[in-house]
C-alpha cells in the first residue's frame, strides 16, 4: 500500500563513529519513502513535548538520532499492516 505514495529517494545519514574533535560521524544511504513538511506536537524519546517540523513514511528502519534530508529524527514508530506485521515507519523530524 505504502510503496505506490513512496515515490521520493531521501538521504539516511545514520551516526557511525565520533572523530577526534568528539563529533559524530555519519554513514549514508539513499532510501525509498515519502516527505511531508507540516508541524505537529508529538513527544520526543524523553517524552517531552517538541514540535515536528517534518514526517517521513518509508519501509526502511529508522532510528531516533538518524537524519533524514539533514533533518534530525525525532520520534519513529512502526506502523503494522491489517495482518499484524511492520507495513511502514512513521519517523517525525525536527
Amino acid at each position: 500500500m505504502i510503496e505506490a505514495y513512496a515515490n521520493q529517494t531521501l538521504i539516511l545519514k545514520k551516526p557511525a563513529s565520533v572523530n577526534e574533535y568528539n563529533e559524530v560521524t555519519y554513514t549514508s544511504t539513499s532510501i525509498k519513502g515519502r516527505l511531508e513538511n507540516g508541524y505537529k506536537l508529538i513527544r520526543n524519546k524523553q517524552g517531552e513535548e517538541t514540535v515536528s517540523s517534518a514526517r517521513v513514511f518509508t519501509k526502511t528502519l529508522v532510528q531516533v538520532d538518524d537524519l533524514i534530508n539533514d533533518m534530525l529524527v525525532i520520534s519513529a514508530e512502526p506502523l503494522t499492516d491489517l495482518d499484524g506485521s511492520t507495513g511502514f515507519y512513521a519517523v517525525y523530524l525536527k
